[in-house]
């Protein structure tokens, strides 16, 4: 999921993914704004029995603001937004993978591509299809 975000991305080590056990996704948006996000990647019947698509992305979403106040001394000055995908266990269709961030104030679900295309900047013609 960190490179269908964010294509070629390293981190320490080479890695292609963030060390930081709190942390599933890092990047930069196209205004510059740093992004830090939770992945949950579920089965339906997982994702029914937490409540629903809507309830595991705002408990991902809380898990990510929690773990953006745990790791405080990293963000000095600057603090990432927080955001959160869903990825359900077998799904290839865009439109199945969903992310949630806060716009104006409010939790706002939308899908991945969406989220790509409104905040990474990732124009949605050079989106990889199922290079997860």
């Amino acid at each position: 999921m960190q490179q269908r975000l964010w294509p070629g991305s390293r981190f320490a080590g080479g890695a292609k993914r963030p060390a930081l056990e709190d942390q599933d996704l890092c990047g930069r948006g196209k205004d510059g704004v740093l992004w830090w996000g939770e992945v949950k990647h579920y089965t339906k019947p997982t994702i029914m029995q937490e409540g629903g698509e809507y309830a595991v992305l705002c408990g991902a979403f809380q898990q990510c603001e929690e773990a953006i106040e745990r790791n405080e001394e990293l963000w000095s000055p600057e603090r990432p937004r927080p955001f959160a995908v869903l990825w359900p266990v077998g799904s290839r269709e865009d439109d199945r993978i969903l992310a949630m961030c806060e716009i104006g104030g409010l939790r706002t679900a939308m899908t991945l591509r969406d989220f790509q295309e409104t905040f990474i900047g990732i124009p949605k013609s050079t989106l990889p299809e199922a290079d997860l």
